[in-house]
């Protein structure tokens, strides 16, 4: 029994001090050409109220969810928090708003655990037709060695709730019925 203690403590502590050594930072991001205007799309990003309707993150993924929106309703500053049982509690500030370039917001979730960037920008397509729209999820996951682990699923976690969102706002702005 206490040979079995020994060995426990023992990948436990191995576990953390491994954690320690993985990166601090994660980066998510994907893209989508829309064939649309920059302005066209903007509305979208910038109105937080309308971020349920084109991202993953509503009451189709948790009908538990629930939404509050702060003043101003669009633009910087605009605020959204949120708590479901399967989404869990966060909050989300636009910190840039331009109808040209896109947005930045600050992320919360889970009262502080992960702290977040983000940004929806819009480039150039390749071709000249449409915009590409960037979006980027980046953040700092401090010096937790358990949520460094956190960090190496974050793309593969993110990455595909990112795209599905993206679908359906190049859906929306061009025009066709939200993917499902």
């Amino acid at each position: 029994m206490g040979n079995i203690l020994v060995v426990l403590l023992g990948i436990i502590a191995l576990f953390l001090l491994v954690g320690l050594f993985l990166p601090r930072n994660y980066r998510v991001e994907r893209s989508v050409v829309i064939n649309a205007r920059p302005e066209a799309i903007y509305p979208d990003l910038a109105d937080l109220r309308r971020w349920p309707e084109w991202t993953v993150w509503n009451q189709q993924m948790d009908p538990s969810a629930k939404f509050v929106f702060d003043s101003p309703e669009t633009g910087v500053g605009a605020a959204y928090r949120w708590t479901g049982e399967k989404m869990g509690s966060g909050s989300l500030k636009l910190t840039t708003a331009n109808p040209t370039n896109g947005v930045v917001y600050d992320l919360d979730f889970e009262g502080g655990m992960i702290r977040a960037e983000g940004t929806i920008r819009f480039g150039a397509a390749a071709g000249g037709s449409g915009v590409e729209v960037t979006w980027i999820n980046e953040g700092d996951l401090g010096k937790n060695p358990v949520n460094r682990y956190f960090g190496l699923t974050m793309d593969s976690m993110l990455g595909e709730q990112m795209a599905k969102g993206l679908s359906n706002l190049k859906a929306r702005a061009e025009g066709g019925a939200a993917a499902k």
